[in-house]
């Protein structure tokens, strides 16, 4: 037998006695002209009583760097960074949670500006009496349909959190595995530590513009017909009028015309191959 659940609602009795962050392996396949190339990214869901944070873990080594040649700059009045030198992240997108009321907000940048998507969370889960074990856990088996894809979760009882990577929540207990039917997308629990006192989820001085869904579809749309069009304004502009850009591997310098064209052409490649989003329905 199955049973069909939809939770909005965080179970108010459960309380964190500290705060907790807990390791996602994050496999997916974005490039749809090689089909067999899986990217991996270290994922932190770090959790509080108030809500909780889902991001690269790449982050907070840039950061840290970030951070440190900025507190060397104050000493020496020089601030020098190559982010060359810095391992990138290959995920863009941050999610926030804020419990009781699992309100969740979708984070990323669009078109070189940072931008965030707000929605409750209503996923519609059924459950199965099909159990197996998963790191010494004992987890149950869950389905639902998401962002345009079908998805299964394993879940435990074992951690009374009702929250999980990315936007997957309202389960009762902490998600450990979930996946899409094709298998583009896996996240999978490989770790966890506690948090110190005081820890803040988000930096709450990153500026954002926040958008509908259907504001945001609409930009997304507009970026996929005209890449370059966000850099040509800003050409256009007087400040920039008089900026001489060069080129990174010729170190030659470049037109203005050059330069839109270039950045269209490495949006329209990148566009391409690296469109097989988690949430189709945001990207559709």
């Amino acid at each position: 037998m199955k049973i069909i659940i939809t939770l909005f609602l965080f179970i108010s009795g459960i309380l964190f006695s500290q705060n907790q962050r807990f390791v996602y392996e994050y496999s997916f396949k974005m490039d749809t002209l090689n089909k067999d190339k899986v990217e991996k990214e270290i994922m932190n869901l770090d959790i509080t009583k108030k809500g909780s944070y889902f991001y690269s873990a790449l982050l907070i080594v840039r950061d840290s760097l970030f951070n440190a040649e900025m507190e060397k700059g104050k000493i020496s009045n020089t601030f020098t960074i190559d982010f060359r030198s810095i391992k990138q992240p290959k995920v863009n997108f941050r999610i926030t949670k804020t419990y009781p009321g699992l309100e969740t907000v979708y984070h990323t940048s669009l078109n070189a500006s940072n931008v965030a998507v707000k929605e409750l969370n209503t996923i519609s889960w059924t459950v199965f009496p099909e159990t197996k074990n998963i790191e010494g856990f004992k987890a149950q088996k869950a389905a639902t349909h998401f962002g345009g894809r079908n998805w299964i979760a394993w879940f435990t009882n074992d951690v009374q959190i009702q929250d999980g990577p990315y936007k997957f929540c309202g389960l009762p207990g902490l998600i450990l595995n979930i996946q899409d039917e094709d298998e583009t997308h896996i996240f999978n629990l490989v770790g966890s530590q506690k948090l110190k006192d005081g820890f803040s989820l988000i930096d709450a001085k990153t500026a954002e513009v926040f958008l509908t869904k259907e504001r945001f579809n609409q930009l997304w749309n507009e970026y996929v017909q005209d890449p370059a069009k966000n850099i040509r304004l800003m050409h256009a502009s007087s400040e920039m009028s008089e900026t001489i850009m060069f080129d990174s591997n010729t170190k030659s310098p470049l037109t203005k015309q050059e330069l839109i064209r270039n950045k269209e052409t490495r949006a329209k490649e990148f566009l391409k191959r690296f469109n097989n989003f988690i949430e189709k329905d945001l990207y559709k």
